[in-house]
């Protein structure tokens, strides 16, 4: 188990991005699953008409916790079962429900309080593309959003995303209750903040950087962009997603070890 009081900076990050790809490659089919499958069912339930949004925010934070128990197996070299992704059904679900609900509504509260800055422009453009509203709303002009309201957004969703990050796992493995997993998150986020900036900047760099350079080079030698797509983006999800998944993982054995808020961890 990692020293609760090691020191966590930049270089930590890139430490938890490796690690996260070392166990991937342990056993990439069964990741790259989970994480299709992860994806696939939250598609599929946004599909379902008035509560689909709902239910997607709801079920998220189940489903990730299944993703993590794969990636605690691995690590304790068991070959995991493709159920274990369904391990946080059996497992406190209604708490981690709740918690999906509450960061739906923290969203969209945030959203709403960008409204007093922009007229609502940040608000409609979220609303189009992630809750489906309408397509004959009037099409909303990019260069009409206001950069006070999305500087209030980040502000105000950095400390929620921090308090969000670390709390399902609290709650599915160590029995915490909503409140106690939201604060220990935030905290111990807030206390590894260079970490995780590491791990940002290394996903950034490999995720992007890279392979945009990679891509503008095949371009020029005059590949097309169809077989572009098929050579750099596809394969690039396909090991990223899982990586970064996994990753984050090795963040929360890191930062918050099973000693943090004197509560044992749970079997999944």
């Amino acid at each position: 188990m990692p020293d609760p009081n090691q020191r966590i900076g930049l270089a930590t990050g890139w430490q938890w991005f490796r690690a996260g790809f070392t166990r991937y490659r342990r056993n990439p089919l069964l990741l790259v699953f989970w994480i299709m499958s992860y994806w696939t069912m939250l598609g599929l339930l946004g599909l379902m008409p008035v509560v689909g949004d709902l239910l997607v925010a709801a079920l998220a934070p189940v489903l990730l916790v299944g993703v993590w128990a794969g990636c605690r197996a691995l690590d304790a070299e068991v070959m995991p079962s493709f159920t274990l992704l369904f391990s946080g059904f059996r497992n406190r679900l209604q708490p981690l429900m709740g918690l999906g609900v509450l960061h739906f509504l923290l969203t969209l509260g945030i959203l709403a309080l960008t409204a007093l800055f922009d007229g609502g422009t940040l608000l409609q453009l979220m609303a189009r593309s992630t809750l489906g509203v309408g397509t004959d709303v009037k099409t909303i002009d990019p260069d009409s959003l206001s950069l006070s309201a999305m500087l209030v957004a980040l502000a105000a969703y950095v400390p929620v995303m921090l308090a969000f990050a670390y709390a399902p796992l609290l709650i599915a493995w160590r029995g915490f209750g909503v409140g106690k997993a939201l604060f220990f998150s935030l905290v111990g986020s807030w206390r590894a903040w260079q970490g995780l900036l590491g791990l940002l900047l290394s996903v950034l760099v490999f995720g992007i950087v890279l392979p945009s350079l990679v891509m503008m080079l095949l371009l020029a030698m005059g590949i097309s962009d169809t077989v572009v797509t098929s050579m750099i983006v596809v394969p690039l999800m396909a090991v990223l997603a899982p990586t970064v998944v996994s990753a984050f993982y090795s963040s929360y054995r890191e930062v918050l070890p099973d000693n943090e808020g004197a509560s044992p961890a749970q079997t999944p």
